[in-house]
């Protein structure tokens, strides 16, 4: 299993736990966060950019904010 496979399995993961967890206070939910962090470092720049709009919808990010390498907004 590819770094991207693991990054979205963790994700959807992620969007269960928070189901059952609307208050956004759990251990689980922070073990998650963590693991993402790690699997993030290990993707490409390609796969990273592929993942980026599923990203934000996860974390409850603007689509703009869904890389650490989207350039800052215009304006």
């Amino acid at each position: 299993m590819t770094a991207y496979d693991r990054y979205r399995a963790l994700l959807r993961k992620l969007l269960l736990v928070r189901a059952r967890h609307p208050e956004r206070d759990s251990s689980e939910e922070d073990a998650l966060l963590d693991a993402m962090d790690e699997v993030w470092g290990e993707m490409s720049d390609g796969e990273r950019s592929a993942s980026s709009s599923e990203r934000a919808r996860a974390l409850g990010l603007p689509e703009s904010q869904g890389t650490d390498s989207a350039p800052p907004p215009q304006g």
